[in-house]
C-alpha cells in the first residue's frame, strides 16, 4: 500500500496525468473544517443570540417598541373577501386591532392593557377571550420576548419539518400560557410559533407561519402570516404597511 502512494505521488510530481489532487485537498479541508457556524448552535440562549441578530440586533430590537401595521386579512370561514386590518402595537403588551368591514357592515375592535380587555366596547378582562388578545400581542414581539425570557426558554431541540432543520423553543408567559417558536436553522428566522392557554376552564392553541420577511427601521418584520386556531386555519393576514413608532397614540388602548 506505501508503495503504490508513493508510485501515485511521484507520478503526481512528474506531472503525468492523473486525477488533478486540488478537488481531494479540497474535501479533505472542508471536512477538517467541521460544520457551518450556524450548526455549532449548543444552547437555547445561543439560539436566540441568532435569533436577535438575524432580526436587527438587541439594539433596533429594543428601541422599536411600538408599532402600527396595516393590512388585510383574508378569512377561510365563509369565503369572505379581504377586509381592512389596523393593529396597533406597544410594549409591554398592549395592543388594539381593527377590522373594517365594507359598506355598512361596521368595525370590529379588540383591545388590550395589561389586566383589562375590551371587545367591541364590553370589557371581557379575565376571560379567555382576554387571554386570547394577550397572546396575540405576544405574537407581535418577537423576538424580543425570547431576549427578555432567555433564561427561562425551554430547549425542544430539533425538529425536521418540510425539508427544513428547525430548532424548537418554548417561553412560558404566564401560569396558563406559553410560547413556542420554530426557527430556521440556517436562517435563524422565527418561522412557526404556538401560543397555548391551558386552564382548568379551556384549552386554546393558536398557530401562526410567518413569510415575506422584510426590514422596517432595521429590523426583520413578516408581512404574511397564516393563521390556524384549535387544529384549523382560520386565514391569512397580509400586511402593506409597517411603521414603528417612539410610543402609541394617546387613547390607543381604550375602547
Amino acid at each position: 500500500m506505501a508503495r503504490g502512494f508513493a508510485c501515485w505521488h511521484t507520478a503526481r510530481l512528474r506531472g503525468d496525468r492523473l486525477t488533478p489532487l486540488a478537488p481531494l485537498v479540497a474535501a479533505l479541508l472542508a471536512a477538517q473544517a467541521g460544520p457551518p457556524d450556524y450548526l455549532l448552535v449548543s444552547g437555547p440562549g445561543e439560539v436566540v443570540a441568532r435569533v436577535v441578530e438575524a432580526y436587527g440586533g438587541e439594539e433596533a430590537i429594543r428601541r422599536n417598541g411600538a408599532m402600527v401595521q396595516e393590512g388585510e386579512v383574508t378569512s377561510v370561514l365563509g369565503g369572505q373577501d379581504p377586509v381592512r386590518l389596523t393593529r396597533i402595537f406597544e410594549r409591554p403588551g398592549r395592543l388594539r386591532v381593527t377590522v373594517s368591514y365594507p359598506g355598512s357592515q361596521g368595525q370590529e375592535q379588540r383591545v388590550v392593557d395589561g389586566p383589562r380587555a375590551w371587545r367591541d366596547g364590553e370589557e371581557v378582562s379575565g376571560t379567555p377571550s382576554h387571554r386570547a388578545m394577550e397572546l396575540q400581542a405576544a405574537r407581535l414581539d418577537l423576538p424580543f420576548l425570547l431576549l427578555e425570557g432567555r433564561d427561562r426558554v425551554v430547549d425542544g431541540g430539533e425538529v425536521v419539518a418540510d425539508g427544513r432543520r428547525l430548532h424548537v423553543l418554548t417561553l412560558p408567559l404566564g401560569a396558563e400560557t406559553s410560547l413556542t417558536v420554530e426557527i430556521d436553522v440556517e436562517t435563524a428566522r422565527v418561522v412557526r410559533s404556538i401560543t397555548r392557554l391551558r386552564s382548568p376552564r379551556v384549552n386554546l392553541e393558536f398557530v401562526t407561519v410567518y413569510l415575506d420577511h422584510r426590514k422596517v427601521s432595521g429590523v426583520l418584520v413578516p408581512f404574511r402570516e397564516v393563521n390556524q386556531a384549535q387544529g384549523r386555519r382560520t386565514g391569512t393576514t397580509v400586511l402593506q404597511r409597517v411603521e414603528f413608532l417612539r410610543e402609541a397614540p394617546t387613547g390607543a388602548f381604550r375602547p
